[in-house]
């Protein structure tokens, strides 16, 4: 039974479990953030912790040249398999760890779509990270990411909870349960997941997720640490809308200095 985030079993239930998702919509505010802010056209993009590729594939097929990163293979072959109609040049998928991997060629923008910022749980790490995405940028370049919002987490606290979804024969539930580490920031998710078919439990699994979250100008003076400049933070399904304590989800934007 694997502990560590998104094996086997959690990487090909993924797509189903967040089939409720907005990704279309998030793409929209993606290229809002592009209109905004962006000094030129937006042309080239690395999703950095690209999962499934749920934001880099429909991304590509707007027109953009995606890279998509991921340190779980198993998310990546659920992404390429979902590809296979676009061609190369559109899209790619690299399995690199995103704190440390280096590439040769620049980006207009870098994504960290979904939390995944928050998957660093230290200083260290968190920084490493973002100096990944600075290194990645053309100058003036922008990044996006979506992070857990501290006020919010330490005002609504985490609540068991549980999904079910009902294909034909088949059930999938997930059970999720969080406690908070104030000291460190961090709020450790324990998911259980099973998959039953005509009632027989076909797998049962268990991950931990532990994830950081973050405050805004501990978040700004990280993004200064690695030479970018935040500019843009929202609730994340509206630009127009200041976080609040109610805003367990924020959208920020940052530009290379």
């Amino acid at each position: 039974m694997g502990s560590s985030p998104f094996q086997k079993d959690y990487a090909e239930a993924y797509d189903i479990l967040y089939q409720d998702k907005d990704y279309p919509s998030e793409c929209d505010l993606i290229e809002e953030i592009f209109r905004k802010f962006a000094a030129g056209k937006v042309r080239t993009i690395l999703d950095l912790g690209c999962g499934t590729g749920n934001h880099a594939i429909p991304l590509a097929c707007r027109g953009y040249q995606v890279t998509g990163v991921d340190l779980a293979e198993d998310m990546l072959q659920q992404a390429r398999s979902k590809a296979q109609f676009l061609a190369q040049e559109q899209i790619t998928f690299l399995r690199e760890d995103l704190r440390r991997f280096s590439m040769p060629r620049k980006f207009d923008a870098v994504l960290m779509m979904f939390a995944v910022l928050g998957y660093q749980t230290t200083n260290e790490d968190v920084l490493a990270a973002l100096n990944s995405v600075s290194r990645h940028l053309n100058p003036g370049g922008l990044f996006i990411c979506d992070v857990w919002y501290g006020p919010a987490v330490l005002r609504q606290r985490p609540e068991p909870k549980e999904k079910i979804i009902r294909t034909g024969m088949d059930e999938i539930i997930r059970s999720a349960s969080g406690t908070l580490d104030p000291f460190r920031h961090l709020c450790e998710v324990h998911y259980r997941l099973k998959h039953l078919k005509n009632g027989q439990v076909l797998q049962d699994t268990e991950e931990k997720h532990t994830m950081r979250y973050f405050f805004p100008q501990e978040l700004a003076f990280f993004i200064r640490q690695a030479e970018m400049e935040q500019i843009h933070v929202s609730h994340v399904g509206n630009l127009s809308r200041p976080p609040t304590e109610e805003t367990w989800n924020v959208l920020v934007a940052a530009r290379k200095s």
